[in-house]
């Protein structure tokens, strides 16, 4: 199986993949950790090949050559406009503090929800990509501590697995994670996991937007054996 990490510039998921045998690369528009296999823009990538489908562009894209048979994609989707943090900031609380609903405010509100709905848009047409081609997908986003999560409320695509607690599986925080499955059913197998190492610290903001290059390995360890392993 042939395995495509987007939003994924550490190499945490690739090279335990890897270490099984997949094909694997990460795509991504930074290359901070000098892991980066494909230094792309994802977002002008998901715009193309949306054309592709929807008005029979040709242009090819990272898309073009994927076959549900043969690729599998996992997407740690930027989650800085569907988080708890991002709620805070429509409600003016920044920094820790209310801000004054001035002029100054509004038009910062302004920008982000024009900024939410580029979001969103990408994220809609990412899923339709996948789910069009067939291609098994995990798309990985922070859950909020609360029921006003973004994603929870508008995806059409539900949610396939939360995880309440990843700190539990190997990772160095606790990190509330929902998983949307597009083509594939994400059913854990039950298996004795590696011993981890016990940190809980709270989730928060400040690790939320760099989740993508802070997942432990070997809480990626622990999730191919519980969702991939025997399923691919």
């Amino acid at each position: 199986m042939k395995f495509h990490l987007m939003f994924e510039q550490s190499g945490t998921f690739k090279n335990v993949l890897k270490s099984h045998g997949h094909d694997a690369f990460d795509y991504d528009i930074l290359n901070d950790y000098g892991e980066t296999d494909f230094v792309i823009d994802l977002f002008e990538q998901i715009d193309q090949e949306y054309d592709n489908i929807v008005l029979g562009g040709g242009r090819k894209t990272i898309f073009s050559e994927m076959r549900k048979e043969n690729d599998f994609i996992i997407a740690f989707f930027p989650c800085t406009h569907f988080c708890d943090a991002n709620e805070l900031q429509y409600r003016l609380w920044i920094g820790g503090k209310k801000i004054d609903y001035d002029e100054k405010a509004v038009k910062r509100l302004l920008e982000r929800n024009k900024d939410r709905a580029r979001y969103f848009e990408l994220y809609l047409k990412f899923t339709y990509i996948c789910k069009v081609k067939g291609i098994p997908t995990i798309i990985e986003n922070p859950a909020s501590s609360g029921n006003k999560n973004y994603l929870v409320q508008f995806s059409p695509i539900e949610v396939a697995w939360h995880e309440k607690d990843r700190s539990l599986f190997g990772d160095n925080f606790k990190k509330p994670t929902n998983f949307f499955a597009i083509n594939f059913e994400m059913k854990e197998d039950f298996i004795m996991f590696t011993q981890h190492c016990g940190i809980k610290s709270i989730y928060n903001d400040a690790h939320g937007c760099k989740e993508r290059s802070e997942t432990s390995s070997l809480y990626a360890q622990n999730f191919y054996e519980r969702f991939l392993k025997n399923k691919i």
